[in-house]
């Protein structure tokens, strides 16, 4: 039982920090009494605080107030409010250059005379991993075999509605699991948000309260164990079968709340400098509240010809007081650029990519795909 524990509490702590698969030993940390506690590691599912979509990315994670098209499902669910005709979209992201983790997304939002109504799927792979234990430290143990995959899906059911002309609200359910095969965690979340279009010098605000709900314990048949009557006769002084169980821990979802502005300095009619019907130009800002990291904030540029050829610029500050890439300015900065190939009356498609620095863990790249018809 302890050669399994150890393999599966390595597992759980690659599932809660994956971005350490891309790290090599590092600078060893020590304990300060003058730092806060945080409750940073302590939540599960932490896959739903990667953003999706390669706009979103490119403008630093300024989108709460910006999202539109199907990745609004998982940014600001009331900005799919505005969508008029059906649209399906995906993403593939490319996480920490050369680690092999990889994240998807793919959404599909209806129109309807009631609102609009959505379906959402953002799923996380590690990648094949070398399973090890404490007998065969390398890999190659026979009993539980040479390689092992955790994987993370998430299901969400989304539903937005316009109050009036400038004001619409959101709120989706999800069903989230994690883990490998034979120990998984499940967990039940929703999201609530709403976006107000001020129809003051261009400024639109968007709101985002995500990942509340239920906690999880990893369960399966990695959790159960017999212990044979020897064991049984060192522990409890009796000779018969007994099957135990691994003392998990419940840990609940990562609750975040994030508040976003975008203000149109040209373009829209309530632009702050001018309109303009072919050239526009938003500066967005973001700052995300998650129950477990610090304060985060973020700035983007979006500039766009007559909605058809978009570039992007945007920067996040993760505000972690002690790790090494704090003073660097190009770490959280990234970029992209935008299509939309205009197809005959609604229809569309657009494809969008964006590239972000991650210091030592490389660069994250992204590239979704979109269709509306």
């Amino acid at each position: 039982m302890r050669t399994r524990t150890g393999w599966l509490a390595f597992a759980l702590v690659l599932a809660t920090a994956g971005e350490l698969l891309a790290q090599g030993t590092g600078t060893p940390l020590e304990n300060r009494r003058d730092e806060p506690i945080t409750r940073t590691g302590t939540r599960g599912a932490n896959f739903l605080e990667i953003g999706v979509g390669a706009q979103a990315q490119a403008l630093g994670g300024s989108y709460t107030a910006r999202a539109m098209g199907p990745t609004a499902l998982y940014w600001n669910t009331a900005a799919t409010a505005l969508t008029e005709t059906f649209a399906a979209g995906f993403s593939h992201t490319e996480l920490f250059e050369g680690s092999g983790v990889t994240h998807q997304f793919a959404g599909a939002l209806l129109p309807t005379n009631l609102g609009t109504i959505g379906v959402s799927v953002i799923s996380l792979s590690s990648g094949k991993m070398t399973r090890t234990t404490e007998a065969y430290p390398l890999g190659g143990d026979p009993q539980y075999g040479g390689e092992f995959e955790w994987t993370a899906t998430a299901i969400g059911l989304h539903y937005a509605r316009r109050i009036t002309d400038r004001l619409s609200v959101g709120v989706a359910g999800k069903f989230v699991t994690e883990g490998i095969t034979g120990a998984n965690a499940s967990y039940v979340g929703a999201d609530l948000s709403t976006l107000f279009n001020t129809g003051l010098y261009g400024i639109t605000l968007g709101a985002a309260l995500v990942n509340i709900g239920s906690s999880g314990r990893m369960e399966g048949q990695l959790i159960e164990d017999r212990l044979s009557p020897g064991r049984t006769e060192d522990l409890f002084g009796n000779r018969r079968r007994q099957d135990v169980l691994l003392k998990t821990q419940e840990a609940p979802l990562p609750t975040q709340f994030r508040f976003g502005i975008m203000m149109d300095l040209v373009g829209s009619a309530t632009a702050l400098l001018a309109p303009n019907p072919d050239h526009r130009f938003v500066v967005l800002t973001d700052i995300s509240d998650a129950i477990d990291t610090a304060i985060q904030t973020s700035i983007g540029f979006e500039y766009s010809f007559r909605d058809i050829l978009f570039l992007r610029a945007g920067k996040q500050w993760l505000n972690e007081a002690r790790a090494e890439h704090r003073d660097s300015f190009t770490f959280g900065l990234g970029g992209g650029a935008g299509l939309r190939i205009p197809l005959g009356g609604s229809r569309m498609i657009g494809i969008d990519y964006s590239y972000r620095d991650h210091g030592d863990l490389n660069n994250t790249q992204v590239i979704s795909v979109e269709v509306a018809f």
